[in-house]
């Protein structure tokens, strides 16, 4: 139980964009809340919200911008996928992620993303999440990378 509730706090750490120049990367770390909604042969469903800051001085792009999306994860392997939208308005990411939870309670992954309006050209990137406070508590802090063309 406690590897499920892990891998779907990890889970949770998926991603979302800051600012950044016409060309490069966008580094932005984020705090990720998970609902574990059901569990169906094997498979963790859930929801997921969270808000991203900017490691660029705190400003630009998505700084404090809201992210949300759905989960599912596999509880036996610790892999799983999700859809997530970060943003607001015309302003927005939307896409997929892949994630694996690894038995010391740490989750890497991969976004895949496709921006409109002021985030238009930013596609997707890797990323990195651990638990924050008890796993009970279903959160995760996350750093992402995105890159921007």
């Amino acid at each position: 139980m406690c590897k499920i509730l892990l891998a779907s706090l990890l889970l949770a750490g998926l991603v979302a964009p800051a600012a950044a120049d016409d060309e490069g990367t966008i580094k932005i770390h984020s705090g990720w809340k998970l609902t574990q909604e059901r569990v169906d042969k094997g498979v963790a469903y859930g929801t997921l919200w969270g808000i991203t800051f900017n490691d660029a001085a705190g400003n630009g792009p998505l700084h404090r911008a809201p992210a949300s999306g759905t989960y599912s994860l596999v509880q036996e392997s610790g892999k799983g996928e999700g859809e997530l939208t970060w943003g607001n308005g015309d302003d927005q990411l939307k896409g997929t992620f892949t994630i694996a939870v690894m038995p010391d309670g740490k989750a890497t992954g991969e976004n895949i993303v496709k921006g409109t309006g002021k985030l238009a050209g930013i596609t997707g990137g890797p990323f990195e999440c651990a638990f924050a406070g008890k796993p009970e508590d279903q959160q995760a802090w996350c750093a992402e990378v995105f890159n921007r063309k």
